[in-house]
This record gives structure tokens, C-alpha cells and sequence, in this order.
């Protein structure tokens, strides 16, 4: 039986990671995160160099799939020191533990790597990151490399899923701004401003955890699997027009939005940081799931979603 750790387990992609390998009878899967934890999980705070090194060294996992991240631009900007230390000081950390005790350890990062000027950024086009989150997932890129040649790194887009909160998705965080479209009032609501500059690419956290559970099978086949991949949805959207689908399915009206063609966010983004995904394509692994499908499913599953609304119709009524 293979084990597998997955830190970050507790959050929005690890869960799904979680939930994937787990109706694998072949492996053994030790789900680490730090909030949350439940039955069955394990608490490890990645910031605690020794707690981490002692918790690798006494469960032996072969696998290391390291999730856990700041992964809120805003939040980096503000405390660039604690995004260093989740991004950067505890995945070197992790790595020299994989390394010592023979693991093999793959590294989620980001398309923020990336400028946003020159899409679409294949596996080798060169990194330039226009913030701090950017810059933090890039060091700890360039540390997976320092510490081992033979890990991989594996860097997505904005991702959405089954939320516990709102907030734990940048894509159903939008739902905020669908909040006025569900009052029933005599007053016209108020206008809202609405990214429609940034191009994204969001992708099923489902559809993540399936494409690194093949990643997995090929590495612990004998396939190496180093270096960078990319793994991404086909289609690209705004902010605005994310809005609009997920709008279409939750039947809520997005007349009070107002598209803008110019950056809103207070941290920089880049404009569009479509992924080319050319190495996982050549193994035979790539997205094939449309978002109007998978933000539906993901909608429906969303416990927080449906109380959402339901809370908007008691006030209505």
C-alpha cells in the first residue's frame, strides 16, 4: 500500500485530493492540515520545522502532494512574512524531509508565476510574477528545484469546488456581489463595479484531484514525473462573466453589475496568465470538464451556497 501525505488537506483543493485517493484501495492517505481537523486527519503545523521533519520521519509517506499555501494576493501583500513562511520557509522544510527519508514530492503552485503579458505561458516560458503571492510560490518553486531534482511542481489556476465558506474559493467569493440581486425591494439596488479587465481560467478542484491522482499512478509506475506541469481548464473568463454564469444558475439577477475594463483588486494582478499544458497533454491527462457544468455541481454540493440562499428568500418573504 502506497502512502500518500497530503498537506493542506483540510482546505479547498485538498479535500477534493483527499476524496479522490481515497477510493483507492491501494493507497494509504495521511491527511495533514492545520484548522478544521477532523477524525481521521492529522493537526501539523507546516510553519514548526522539527514538528514537520519528526512527523515525516515517523509515518514514511512515499508520496508528498504539498497543497497547503497563502494563497490570497491581498493577504501576501499585506503580511509578506507569513506568506514566506507557508510558501517558501515551510515547503524547503518538507522537501529536505521528503529527500531523507525517500519520498517523492510534488509542489502546488500558481499561474501568477507569470506576468499576464505573453498567454499562453508554456511549461518553460519565463517566470515574472507581478505581486508578493506571485513571487512567494515562485521561491518555492525554485527551492522544490534546489533541494531535489527529481520532484515536480505542478501550477494551476484560480480554482473553485465544494466550499465550506464563501471565501474559501475566488470564484464563489464573487457570490458577495450577487447579494443585492437576491433582495426584493422597491429601490433599484445599488450599482456594482465588476472585474471584466483579468482574464482567468477556473478549474474543478474534482477535476484537479483527478489529474494528479494520474500524475501519481505515472510516478509510482516508474514514470518520472520532475519538473514543471501545467494543468488548467480550456475555457477563460472574467471575473463578470464568472459572475454572470454562476448568476444564471443560482436564477439570481446580475442587472446590477456593471462590467469594468480596467484592474479593481487592491493587490496587482496580471491581465492573462493562460496556462499551456502541453506536458500533461503528451501523458494523456487533460481537462475536458466546461465550467457552466462543474461551477453547477459545485454550486449544488456547497452546503454554504444553499443556506446562502435560502437566508436571502426568508428575508424576502
Amino acid at each position: 500500500m502506497v502512502k500518500i501525505m497530503v498537506t493542506g488537506a483540510t482546505g479547498l483543493l485538498g479535500r477534493a485530493l483527499v476524496k479522490q485517493l481515497q477510493q483507492v484501495n491501494a493507497h494509504q492517505v495521511i491527511a495533514c492540515g492545520y484548522s478544521r481537523v477532523g477524525e481521521g486527519e492529522f493537526q501539523l503545523d507546516l510553519t514548526q520545522n522539527q514538528q514537520v521533519t519528526d512527523f515525516i520521519a515517523q509515518h514514511q509517506p512515499q508520496v508528498i502532494v504539498h497543497c497547503a499555501a497563502e494563497r490570497r494576493p491581498d493577504i501576501s501583500e499585506q503580511d509578506p512574512q507569513a506568506a514566506l513562511a507557508l510558501n517558501a520557509d515551510a515547503t524547503r522544510t518538507l522537501a529536505q524531509a521528503a529527500r531523507d527519508n525517500g519520498a517523492w514530492l510534488l509542489y502546488i503552485s500558481t499561474d501568477y508565476v507569470f506576468d499576464g503579458t505573453q498567454p499562453k505561458y508554456t511549461e518553460q516560458a519565463a517566470t515574472n510574477p507581478v505581486n508578493f503571492y506571485g513571487e512567494s510560490k515562485l521561491l518555492g518553486e525554485k527551492i522544490i528545484a534546489e533541494v531535489a531534482a527529481q520532484f515536480a511542481v505542478l501550477r494551476l489556476p484560480i480554482l473553485y469546488g465544494e466550499v465550506q465558506t464563501l471565501e474559501e474559493s475566488a470564484v464563489t467569493v464573487l457570490l458577495r456581489s450577487l447579494q443585492d440581486g437576491l433582495k426584493s425591494s422597491v429601490a433599484k439596488p445599488a450599482t456594482l463595479l465588476v472585474d471584466d479587465w483579468a482574464v482567468r481560467s477556473p478549474t474543478s478542484t474534482e477535476d484537479i484531484a483527478l489529474a494528479i491522482e494520474k500524475l501519481l499512478n505515472l510516478q509510482l509506475a516508474g514514470e518520472p514525473i520532475t519538473g514543471h506541469y501545467h494543468f488548467s481548464a480550456a475555457q477563460t473568463m472574467t471575473k463578470y462573466q464568472m459572475l454572470l454564469q454562476m448568476a444564471k444558475v443560482l436564477n439570481v439577477s446580475t442587472e446590477h453589475l456593471q462590467p469594468v475594463t480596467s484592474p479593481t483588486d487592491s493587490a496587482k494582478r496580471p491581465k492573462d496568465c493562460t496556462l499551456s499544458c502541453e506536458r500533461l497533454m503528451s501523458l494523456g491527462i487533460k481537462s475536458t470538464l466546461p465550467f457552466a457544468s462543474g461551477i453547477t455541481k459545485a454550486l449544488q454540493q456547497s452546503v454554504v451556497v444553499q443556506q446562502w440562499l435560502k437566508q436571502a428568500d426568508e428575508r424576502q418573504s
